[in-house]
């Protein structure tokens, strides 16, 4: 279960450190893509990669999505290898995608997690302080 929210900075070269809890589900493989609904990147294992693209394949075939949505997330879908320093390299593509610079933050969403840039994130998090039903489901 991916859980928490961890700073990180990314190297020279585009690599971000996963957090330790983070890489023990991931193995050595995890998979990239853009969200379609929020300005993050989304980070898979394998299997959980898979089950996402089984429920969009099947939304598209049940037309409630369209299949242009399935064409660009499996587009921007990258599978990355973490080093042995628990690095995964973001491609410049999804950096830019959602103007992800130096600083990231990533959040666990038990069963993925997400990188987001700090601005964006910080925004996510005061607008739901006010949310009067954000807390019914505890």
């Amino acid at each position: 279960m991916f859980t928490g929210e961890h700073e990180r900075l990314l190297d020279e070269k585009g690599r971000l450190v996963l957090p330790s809890n983070f890489r023990r589900h991931l193995q050595d493989t995890a998979f990239l893509t853009k969200s379609l609904q929020a300005p993050c990147l989304m980070v898979y294992s394998s299997s959980e990669i898979e089950k996402a693209a089984a429920r969009l394949t099947e939304q598209v075939q049940q037309k409630s999505v369209a299949a242009d949505a399935q064409r660009r997330w499996a587009a921007s879908i990258t599978e990355v290898r973490t080093d042995t320093q628990g690095r995964i390299a973001v491609p410049p593509k999804l950096r830019n995608e959602i103007s992800l610079q130096r600083e990231a933050i990533i959040i666990g969403v038990i069963n993925r997690a997400e990188i987001w840039a700090p601005e964006e994130w910080s925004r996510i998090e005061e607008a739901s302080e006010g949310d009067p039903h954000e807390s019914v489901w505890l």
